[in-house]
């Protein structure tokens, strides 16, 4: 292949755009066992039914984004009834309108909490299924209603296991205060005045008083404000994961599987060398984690997993990025970025007989130049092991290209810029 002014001269034999696309390349698998939600072209919260893929969006200052193809692990909702306030506890008479305004999915199904001339008044629901020492993300949807601030958080009757205040007075969130070590602060922005507002924090061994509940406050002090609230969620995870409406029981949302079989049978596709070329979204870790190892790049073609393989890897409880080609589960080259958290970026990696190289974000992280090529013919996306429950990356593949050449280490640093 020739190369012109540093660039290939020649396209990609595979090139796969799902962030404009927004369409499944009819020779990708697909699946997953439960329906699934992200945010569609209008900002609104979609739900795709079972086996369907996700294209996922976000609304920043007024304008909605494509994300690209959404991978995800399996989540749980521990909220069993987290749109309809009306079935929560009415803690301190708040008064409550059902169905007042128009939530975060274009319906009128969400509710308004006002407080009375009492202070801490909100509803609450109780939850189960909830463990000791063990960190919860925790989420909400709120809508303020003029100049007040808002709580939500959960509660084991005596103390605050995690809660968060937040300031609506400015026209923007900002946080006044959190408790029960809330941390990871995130203020997700929807149209039409609604935030998806989350933090995280671990449960108390000791105190742990009685039922655990969540509850939703439309001011901890004053009297006569009021919020809409909708969406709640409590999932066992340090991060954050897409929305799992609930209706009368927890909700599991299972992971999504995203791969290409049988590469090796392509014209597109070469054994001996290649180039891939890929752009991604934040990838979140756990250090609580297991390791897992999400690959994004070519894998055993039984099962997706990492005993032969050619590719990324995203570990899930540290933060690094790791180029690891294997052959029958052994390491021959490896290139690691150490203590970089994988925020979005552009990636690219090569493979070739004693040549391989790793670049990021337009720079060369590293290279090997150990070992001949391993036989690993299905290509995956963001998953390790087609079984496995937990082995996603959490994050959205924006496109991916792939060069059937070893291109060389400045035409991979320019294709990543």
């Amino acid at each position: 292949m020739a190369i012109s002014q540093n660039f290939p001269e020649e396209g990609p034999t595979l090139n796969l755009n799902f962030a404009g696309s927004k369409v499944l390349d009819p020779r990708i698998t697909f699946s997953r066992s439960s329906v699934g939600t992200y945010m569609d072209a209008n900002g609104l919260v979609a739900t795709a039914s079972a086996d369907g893929p996700r294209f996922d969006h976000r609304y920043v200052n007024g304008e909605v984004e494509s994300l690209g193809l959404l991978v995800e692990e399996q989540r749980t909702n521990l909220v069993t009834n987290n749109e309809d306030l009306s079935l929560w506890e009415l803690n301190s008479n708040p008064t409550l309108n059902s169905n007042n305004t128009v939530s975060p999915d274009g319906n009128t199904t969400a509710d308004k909490v006002t407080q009375t001339n009492q202070v801490y008044t909100g509803v609450s629901t109780e939850m189960s299924g909830i463990t000791t020492n063990t960190i919860y993300s925790c989420s909400v949807f709120i809508k303020p209603d003029g100049d007040t601030t808002t709580r939500f958080g959960f509660y084991d009757t005596a103390n605050w296991q995690g809660s968060l205040d937040t300031n609506w007075s400015s026209g923007e969130p900002s946080t006044n205060g959190s408790l029960g070590g809330a941390s990871d602060i995130v203020y997700e922005e929807y149209p039409n005045g609604w935030y998806r507002v989350s933090f995280k924090a671990p449960t108390q061994s000791n105190p742990f008083a009685g039922t655990i509940s969540f509850h939703c406050h439309p001011d901890r002090t004053g009297t006569g404000k009021s919020a809409w609230f909708w969406g709640a969620q409590l999932e066992q995870g340090q991060f954050l994961t897409s929305y799992i409406p609930t209706s009368g029981s927890t909700v599991t949302r299972n992971h999504d599987r995203a791969y290409y079989e049988n590469v090796d049978q392509t014209d597109w596709f070469s054994k001996t060398e290649g180039t891939v070329v890929f752009e991604h979204t934040d990838v979140p870790y756990d250090s609580s984690d297991n390791p897992h190892y999400p690959v994004v790049g070519f894998a055993e073609t039984s099962n997706g997993g990492g005993t032969y393989s050619i590719g990324c890897n995203f570990t899930k409880n540290t933060a690094r990025l790791q180029y690891l080609v294997r052959q029958n589960n052994s390491n021959i080259a490896v290139v690691n970025l150490e203590g970089t958290e994988n925020v979005g970026a552009k990636v690219g990696f090569v493979y070739k007989e004693d040549d391989y190289a790793l670049v990021r974000n337009g720079s060369l992280i590293g290279t090997d130049s150990s070992g001949a090529v391993p036989d690993a013919y299905m290509l995956v996306f963001g998953m390790n092991n087609i079984a496995n429950t937990g082995n996603n990356w959490n994050a959205h593949l924006k496109n991916f290209q792939y060069y059937p050449t070893r291109l060389s280490n400045t035409v991979l640093q320019n294709l990543t810029k």
